[in-house]
């Protein structure tokens, strides 16, 4: 074979001695009976010749591209798990997903996640309610691409194809029923105003929580304006000798913010203050004392059934 010529799927099928048709099913992966044997000749040879599959041909023949596009606001803790996760369940169905970080929302990088997602003609996207702007989304809902937003309240009907949200204020009606069965008199929210929907969710199962029991004291602190400092110092303040102090958080990362804080000041935990957070994360378990935090349930699967129907 010419060296300077790429290889095509037909000198593969020639390669590993099978039909044109077989070596597309491996390409695919699709489900269709294949004798490993078979899989390995044709794994084999791909390797050998260096063929590379022309993506872009390949789409415009099928009018399908097999690309997800996934977009959340950031590769740590829970939404990195996320990623990974829904990445391994694409893969089983023969597709392949691009992840993107909204990197706090930046504009310019906003806008080169859209023009990557519309050259690619990805088959569907999934986006975090906080990763993407209505706008930009609906550019690529524009183009015809499926949609399916999770985590996110609020966004028009003609947008979202169907959304999956946890429930974020039933968690948070549970967690002030737990601060007060342990004792807990005085009870504080501590949020943060840039989680948008998510916050607003946790307020009002607060709230509920609040409505239906004998909390004497509550409160609602902006953690992101107060910084985590001042977050501390306003609940002290405003739960005076009521002790414990129970402080719901945003997430188990503002738990562990505060509970550093309470070891360098000597404030006894969970003596003087409990805390709950929101993840489940590795450290709210190996921190000192472990942090009481809600697992946040895979949605994977959900999303994924939604996004194929």
């Amino acid at each position: 074979m010419n060296k300077s010529k790429q290889p095509t799927i037909v000198d593969v099928a020639l390669e590993a001695g099978v039909s044109i048709a077989t070596v597309s099913n491996v390409l695919n992966r699709r489900k269709v009976p294949m004798a490993p044997e078979t899989i390995r000749k044709v794994e084999e040879a791909v390797i050998h010749l260096g063929y590379r599959r022309n993506v872009m041909a390949t789409n415009l023949s099928r009018r399908r591209s097999y690309e997800l596009g996934l977009i959340i606001p950031h590769f740590g803790g829970y939404y990195g798990r996320f990623a990974e996760e829904l990445e391994k369940k694409v893969h089983r169905f023969g597709y392949h997903l691009s992840i993107f970080s909204a990197a706090g929302m930046d504009p310019e990088i906003e806008q080169r996640h859209l023009e990557f997602l519309l050259q690619r003609r990805v088959d569907g996207l999934v986006s975090h309610g906080l990763a993407m702007s209505m706008e930009s989304t609906q550019k690529l809902v524009g183009e015809g691409t499926p949609l399916v937003i999770f985590n996110g309240w609020g966004w028009p009907g003609d947008m979202v194809k169907l959304a999956v949200n946890l429930d974020f204020a039933k968690a948070s009606t549970e967690a002030v029923r737990h601060l007060l069965e342990r004792g807990c008199r005085s009870v504080i929210y501590a949020g943060r105003r840039k989680g948008l929907g998510a916050d607003v969710q946790r307020i009002h199962g607060f709230m509920a929580g609040i409505r239906e029991t004998d909390a004497v004291s509550h409160a609602l602190l902006d953690a992101g304006e107060l910084g985590v400092e001042g977050t501390l110092d306003e609940a002290l303040r405003l739960s005076g000798e009521l002790r414990p102090i129970g402080i719901y958080t945003f997430n188990d990362a503002l738990a562990l913010e505060i509970l550093a804080l309470c070891h360098a000041r000597g404030i006894r935990v969970p003596e003087d203050i409990q805390l709950i957070g929101m993840d489940n994360e590795l450290y709210s378990r190996a921190s000192y004392p472990s942090i009481t935090s809600f697992d946040m349930p895979s949605t994977c699967k959900l999303v994924l059934l939604l996004l194929f129907l």
